[in-house]
């Protein structure tokens, strides 16, 4: 079922259900039985320690604040101050034993630091971000009931191969969980690994007590399936690069994917590398634009949507219009605000004829030494420009907070200021004429990487982010 990410090569089992390539030597470690297809897996794991880390500190910031005004005030919102402080200590409970798991591994693994760790695994959003969607995929929620019936219906209609079925973006793993009586194998693919750990405790049979922000920090208590199904696994991938074979997926699941990936296109075509013939792909995502796309003209309207799958090699079979109430939260809290939005459902089919996307020839040349890679020429991908933003915070007693972000394609997340440094050079020396080699020779004391690490960083900007082109 799986290859290298680097080389599409056949893996070999190690222990504790991690994998190696023997061609070329990537090693796929296993956290609590969670594969991680990361390329240089181990190291980019220390990421997620990152991300631990500044969620750690947003708590303790607001904590130490709401402290501080409960014993200095007598104020009128004393008890939801009590409120929001026993809610932050749950949270962070919450969020430690997943995190834990990935520490543990570290420590028995110990890895040098790497500066790009923070960038592979980057998605924007952590586990404690993902809290409401637990409520939203497991609380009984009525959208989240009619999109599990509306795909349910669709598996019940066409009739796929039952052997494999792949959901990207599993998350909380709720339609995961509700399309996996269907077929043999049900995959749950994510990008953030404590996620991944946290559904994978909760389906084995552990109650999820957390409190919401956006219900005014209400406590909930979500209650494990009673017999989770045993064909559910769940792997670390970015789903620009996944690591299943070619023609190897029966049906490919997508939720709230197409707006937020950095390449739809790229992404329909490793889609349509790993679904086999007349596989099914249905998504159920917003509307999204195409980098190519004038930002004047907005997102893609469900009629321009047939062009673009058919030219990739799909046959449209169903494009419907949806209303979507994201996050409902009403039963937590009476104040909470709703957000009803317009999503698309498609379902295409994987026509024969044409070829597939190839296996990792645009991955492995970044990971594998040659000499070609370094005579190709980068160049900015049009209309999807890298917005850089500091901001400086006083709090009025002499004090500066800095910090910065990056904002493409409407998402914006915070940065670490050496990596935001190493990303500013490196765009500002591309100009469409100098090949890989001369900027690399050109920034070498500014970037400060090896060959090796320069490379990943083009990696990382072509694959996983696609803000460069060859």
């Amino acid at each position: 079922m799986y290859h290298c990410i680097l080389c599409a090569s056949d893996l070999t089992s190690t222990t504790d259900h991690a994998l190696s390539c023997q061609h070329c030597g990537q090693h796929y470690p296993a956290i609590n039985g969670i594969r991680v297809f990361i390329p240089d897996a181990a190291a980019s794991l220390q990421g997620y320690l990152q991300e631990q880390a500044e969620a750690e500190q947003a708590l303790t910031a607001m904590a130490d604040k709401l402290s501080t005004q409960q014993a200095t005030t007598d104020s009128e919102f004393s008890a939801r101050i009590s409120t929001l402080l026993t809610a932050i200590s749950t949270n962070r409970e919450v969020l430690a034993t997943p995190y834990q798991a990935i520490r543990a591994f570290l420590q028995a693994n110990p890895q040098t630091p790497d500066l790009l760790a923070w960038s592979m695994i980057k998605t924007g959003t952590t586990l404690l971000d993902m809290l409401p969607y637990f409520y939203q995929d497991w609380a009984d929620t009525a959208d989240f009931a009619k999109v599990a019936g509306r795909i349910a219906a669709t598996l019940n209609e066409h009739h796929p191969d039952k052997a494999a079925v792949a959901v990207l973006g599993a998350g909380a793993c709720g339609l995961l969980h509700s399309v996996a009586p269907h077929f043999d194998r049900a995959y749950g693919v994510d990008l953030s690994l404590p996620t991944l750990l946290a559904a994978q405790t909760f389906m084995a049979g552990e109650p999820l007590h957390c409190h919401l922000p956006d219900a005014h920090w209400q406590a909930v208590t979500l209650t494990p399936p009673a017999q989770p199904p045993g064909n559910i696994e769940l792997l670390t991938a970015n789903v620009n690069n996944l690591p299943f074979k070619n023609a190897s997926l029966s049906v490919v699941i997508t939720q709230y994917m197409l707006d937020i990936v950095s390449n739809p296109l790229g992404l329909a075509q490793e889609i349509r590398r790993v679904l086999k013939p007349d596989g099914l792909w249905l998504n159920f995502s917003k509307p999204f634009r195409i980098a190519a796309d004038l930002p004047e003209l907005g997102m893609r309207n469900l009629a321009e949507l047939p062009p673009v799958f058919t030219q990739l090699g799909y046959a449209v079979i169903n494009l419907e219009n949806h209303r979507f109430t994201y996050l409902n939260l009403e039963k937590v809290s009476a104040e909470t605000d709703l957000l009803n939005q317009l999503v698309h459902y498609f379902v295409l089919r994987k026509t024969a004829g044409q070829a597939d996307r190839p296996d990792s020839a645009a991955v492995q040349q970044f990971f594998i030494p040659n000499a070609p890679v370094w005579q190709t020429i980068p160049r900015l991908i049009p209309n999807r420009p890298l917005i850089f933003t500091r901001t400086k915070t006083f709090d009025g007693q002499g004090g500066v907070k800095e910090a910065l972000f990056i904002k493409v394609m409407g998402h914006t997340f915070a940065i670490p200021t050496e990596f935001a440094l190493l990303l500013e050079s490196l765009f500002a020396a591309i100009d469409g004429q100098r090949n890989l080699r001369q900027l690399f020779q050109g920034q070498q004391q500014t970037i400060g990487l090896d060959e090796a690490g320069f490379l990943k960083l083009i990696y990382i900007l072509h694959v996983l982010h696609y803000l460069l082109e060859f």
